[in-house]
């Protein structure tokens, strides 16, 4: 009975538990770490490279590169902003480079690739350096993240140290070297500097199969260099667009350059920016980028969401209705403004986390203030127990925007939370609850809407985990209670009486006590005596013993 009432138990509570798993792995939330991953060592180009023997790929490189001015560098650095875009088997990357006098190039930037189980390997910083234009010199690359967070800023440097040996820095820390003398891929004890070179700062797609990449556009400014002497700005910036390829093809370079508005040295490069689309194999001729020219006016934007609450967007182009003309800004108090041949200017594109916001809205070219407004909207949430409806206190919902960047905010008593100026977007809301089931819900948004999330919180979970547990035990508890009563219910018998048997002496029949050993009549020993046998033991039994015989 006792082992019947165990295997039952052991069944029921096998069955609760089963069921709790079951609620417990209601849409589960995995969070991969990538502190493992390792990144594919997809080589980015030199300048001027015009062939790859690298199957059917592509290079597109757009930035901005100096004239005479700026050759015999021995030193170059940039500072750009970390920008994230979506990589399809190929490598996104933004740098500063030149060719060496000996024909050998380096560089030192971040990328934006893919690890070599291929998964998304996100804005780290690399360097590279040939000793010949084709050499099997695969890129140096940083851990994942190593140049975020996306939106900061950061300088990158590469400078000789001698001997032919150059040294590459992220905001002064050393990142690596170029290969010693006695090491293979050594650029050369002759290259020194830049020769008739002058660097450049590029955005670049790097083993694409098409031209449909999306890359950026990322911004560059403070492009300096060092001829032998002190750093100073690069006094002049011209474009620069340049193709790698492995076998004619009429694909254009999609991607352009354009100096920021009345700003020397600062410049857009990437997606989205106006492109001098030339058939692969073909250069583009230079146009000037700065310096640039001053204008009376000045003026200044002021971006605000549904809400009246400020925003920056990270950059703005608008486009003159009458010539066609584009001009971009990323600053936006006290700008410098030509004036439109119509008095206004069409916003084109407003970029907020990856997002154009603003379109086609018209400012006037001779206002020294206005606002616009952008469809950038805050997103109430309101997180409930599934089957109550209760609100939860304390539970964290996460979001990622288009740009990969993330929001966080927890909710307060009454289960509510705000996630503030999002763009319009595709949102996967990851919530974790206290004692609870972390859930994903997913959701489209346009502008401004409510969002309730059911989640299985504790009050849910002890209502689904409870009632089995309970079960279980009050199915032992009953079992326990009958076989008490059972047992109770049995009529008590007392064990069978063994009578001790007589002895006699042998020789005159006396009867003996069990303590006599002799007869104490004649002094026969007791072992002398014959015994009678034993009776036979009778087990216990819940019937009555027999009457005796008569």
């Amino acid at each position: 009975m006792r082992t019947r009432t165990f295997w039952i138990t052991l069944a029921i509570i096998s069955v609760a538990g089963l069921q709790s798993l079951m609620v417990l792995g209601h849409n589960p939330w995995t969070v991969n770490s990538n502190s493992a991953l390792v990144p594919q060592p997809i080589r980015q180009a030199p300048l001027q490279t015009t062939t790859f023997a690298l199957g059917s790929y592509y290079w597109f490189q757009i930035g901005a590169i100096g004239d005479n001015n700026s050759y015999n560098v021995d030193s170059a650095n940039i500072t750009m902003r970390t920008v994230y875009d979506q990589v399809r088997n190929d490598a996104h990357s933004y740098w500063v480079g030149s060719l060496l006098s000996t024909g050998g190039f380096v560089q030192v930037g971040y990328l934006n690739g893919l690890s070599t189980t291929g998964q998304p390997y996100c804005c780290a910083w690399f360097f590279e350096t040939f000793n010949t234009p084709n050499c099997d010199c695969p890129p140096i690359i940083g851990p994942e993240g190593s140049a975020g967070p996306i939106g900061s800023w950061h300088t990158y440097s590469m400078t000789h140290t001698g001997n032919g040996v150059w040294s590459f820095y992220m905001d002064g820390n050393l990142l690596g070297k170029s290969p010693l003398p006695s090491e293979r891929n050594y650029l050369g004890a002759g290259a020194t500097s830049s020769g008739n070179q002058a660097p450049a700062g590029i955005a670049e797609v790097a083993q694409a199969s098409d031209n449909k990449d999306i890359i950026g556009p990322a911004e560059f400014k403070d492009l300096e260099i060092r001829q032998a002497g002190p750093w100073h700005q690069m006094p002049t910036g011209v474009s620069h667009c340049c193709f790698g390829y492995s076998s004619q093809s009429n694909l254009l370079n999609p991607y352009g350059v354009v100096e920021v508005e009345s700003i020397d040295n600062d410049f857009l490069a990437g997606s989205n920016i106006p492109a001098d689309q030339k058939v692969v194999g073909q250069i583009p001729p230079s146009t000037p980028l700065w310096p640039t020219s001053g204008f009376p006016t000045i003026t200044s934007f002021n971006f605000i969401d549904r809400n009246g609450s400020p925003f920056t967007p990270d950059w703005i182009s608008l486009r003159d209705p009458g010539t066609g003309n584009v001009i971009y800004y990323t600053h936006y108090m006290s700008q410098s403004i030509p004036q439109s041949s119509s008095g206004t200017y069409t916003i084109s594109y407003a970029y907020w986390h990856g997002v154009n916001v603003v379109n086609n809205t018209l400012v006037s070219s001779a206002a020294s203030s206005q606002t616009i407004q952008g469809n950038v909207f805050s997103i109430p949430v309101r997180v409930v127990g599934r089957f109550y409806s209760l609100p939860v206190s304390g539970a964290t919902v996460l979001t990622f925007l288009p740009d990969s960047t993330n929001q966080t905010v927890k909710t307060g008593p009454e289960g509510n939370a705000t996630l503030a100026q999002l763009p319009p977007g595709s949102y996967n809301l990851r919530v974790t609850v206290p004692y609870g089931v972390r859930s994903v819900v997913s959701t489209s948004v346009l502008g401004p809407v409510n969002i309730s999330i059911p989640v299985f919180s504790i009050a849910e979970l002890l209502t689904i985990i409870l009632p089995p547990i309970t079960v279980a035990i009050t199915v032992v508890l009953v079992a326990l209670k009958r076989e008490h009563a059972r047992r109770a219910a049995m009529p008590t018998t007392l064990p069978y009486p063994i009578g001790i048997p007589a002895a006699y002496c042998g020789a005159c029949g006396k009867p003996l006590s069990p303590t006599e050993n002799f007869c104490t009549t004649c002094g026969t020993p007791r072992a002398r005596s014959p015994q009678p046998s034993p009776p036979q033991q009778v087990p216990a039994s819940s019937s009555a013993p027999p009457p005796p015989l008569q």
